[in-house]
């Protein structure tokens, strides 16, 4: 059918001659190959259509990963167990985030029935039948506002963290802001009543962490009179509050009280540095031997951190002489308290104080014992016996702090420009001995925080203690001949002598 004609021309380039050839096909080719293209388009088309659905619903990228499913495992039988396969896939693109598209008939459908629920739920209940009784569910009386304790909102307070470079992100501060509020209803349903509730901070752990709340009441309950005193008891000294712990990992995470803190207690955690591990009922390995578990060892932790790093501006509180706070240390907000104007005032040790009492390191309390019963001058020559301070004694007279060598002192604004001269200044005191305590003053607001991994600042690289002595080598004592092998020997010789 194809014709082909050669028609040579010649073109006189010197001696080469160049010759054109060409092609030409007859009708009958032409129209069978114009037929043949028309009958592949529809079908191309039809391939792209189909295929363009298959990806708009989900489908096509279901395969694939399907398919890239039996690389991955390779399995021996992959149609045998296609199905399974198919799921697996499925699974994993749920769990990776991948969202599938509905047509148009799924999305009606789904239409359609929350339009029937929304309609049952806005119809009226049915009335009861005459001569049946109608079952009440069971309500819950909702806990009055009143009888809550005092909280503050951490999702408030948290910019005032964010000053002193403490943050925790949205997150996990509307969490916490949720769990510490669930906290105190459940401590109202459960009649314990508390005055104020308070944020003291995060502790990192090994595996998890702890988030500690401190609990103040007005009233504690007498200890049992067949219960030996052993340490200061609810509501005085280092067991003034009380303090619970959770880790926040889950929703359903419950919070944890802390036990009460003895004496020996704290005098063997002052002396133990290991990191938490995020159970309260693991056990504290290390020298020396800590016979409690994680949650003695987290509350003697929290117990130092309170009462050395918990502080204020001077002037905020004041001696309570006449009882007339239920604050357990002795001291009450003062009206007549304004702050500086100027802000730089307040980078001095000076202008600080604890408002926390002291511990008695020897003691492992805060008041020395049996000066109840004394009259004043016995009770004040035991204490002479010991280091104690005044409430609200200023950083710079202080043991605790020793000046501004313990402490760091800083001034920050929103502003970014002389934070001196701006009323929102913030100014925070940065513990250098428990690294991660801060005090925030903006405002008219304090706020003490702490987040770290409750460790003291270690003065030198840790030294292992020295083994003990070792024991005296007994005496030697001078061997003696065997009267017997004597005996036998003079015979021998005796007898040899003889013969």
């Amino acid at each position: 059918g194809n014709t082909q004609t050669t028609s040579p021309t010649r073109t006189q380039t010197g001696t080469q001659t160049r010759r054109t050839i060409a092609f030409r096909f007859s009708s009958a080719t032409v129209a069978h190959w114009r037929q043949h293209r028309n009958s592949i388009a529809p079908k191309a088309s039809m391939t792209e259509a189909l295929q363009s659905k298959l990806q708009q619903s989900g489908a096509w990228q279901h395969l694939a990963n399907t398919l890239m499913q039996v690389i991955k495992e390779q399995p021996n039988d992959p149609l045998a167990i296609f199905e399974s396969l198919s799921q697996a896939a499925e699974k994993n693109a749920v769990s990776a985030g991948s969202s599938v598209q509905l047509d148009a008939k799924d999305v009606a459908k789904a239409v359609e029935a929350l339009g029937r629920t929304a309609d049952a739920l806005y119809k009226p209940p049915a009335k009861p039948v005459e001569g049946e009784e109608e079952d009440e569910p069971p309500t819950e009386e909702p806990v009055p506002t009143e009888s809550w304790p005092f909280t503050r909102d951490l999702t408030k307070i948290s910019s005032v963290f964010g000053c002193a470079g403490v943050n925790f992100g949205h997150e996990e501060t509307y969490k916490l802001s949720l769990a510490i509020n669930s906290f105190a209803v459940e401590q109202t349903k459960a009649e314990n009543v508390y005055s104020s509730i308070r944020f003291f901070g995060k502790v990192l752990g090994t595996t998890r962490n702890y988030y500690i709340v401190e609990c103040s009441k007005k009233e504690w309950d007498p200890p049992a009179e067949d219960t030996p005193l052993n340490g200061e008891p609810m509501g005085k000294g280092v067991n003034a509050r009380e303090f619970w712990a959770t880790n926040l990992s889950s929703p359903s995470d419950k919070w944890t009280k802390l036990p009460e803190l003895r004496p020996e207690l704290l005098k063997v955690a002052v002396h133990v540095r290991r990191l938490f591990t995020g159970d309260l009922e693991a056990e504290v390995k290390g020298y020396p031997y800590f016979k409690w578990k994680e949650a003695g060892y987290l509350r003697a932790q929290i117990a130092q951190i309170t009462h050395e790093t918990v502080v204020s501006p001077t002037g905020v509180y004041m001696k309570d002489e006449e009882e007339i706070g239920d604050n357990p240390d002795g001291v009450v907000v003062d009206p007549k308290f304004e702050k500086p104007r100027d802000m730089a005032a307040m980078l001095s040790a000076k202008m600080w104080c604890h408002h926390r009492p002291y511990i008695i390191s020897e003691l492992g309390m805060c008041s020395v014992p049996g000066t109840e019963d004394d009259d004043e001058e016995a009770a004040e020559a035991k204490k002479q016996m010991y280091y104690t301070e005044e409430i609200l004694t200023t950083l710079d007279k202080s043991k605790r702090s020793a000046g501004t060598e313990k402490w760091r002192f800083s001034l920050c604004s929103a502003l970014g420009v002389r934070p001196s001269l701006s009323e929102d200044a913030a100014v925070c005191a940065q513990s250098l001995v428990w690294p991660g305590a801060y005090c925030v003053v903006k405002g008219n607001v304090c706020v003490n925080v702490y987040v770290g991994n409750g460790l003291r600042k270690a003065d030198r690289p840790p030294i292992p203690a020295d083994p003990p002595t070792p024991a005296k080598e007994f005496k030697l004592v001078k061997e003696q001949e065997d009267p017997i092998l004597m005996a036998t020997a003079e015979t021998v010789v005796q007898e040899a002598k003889e013969e």
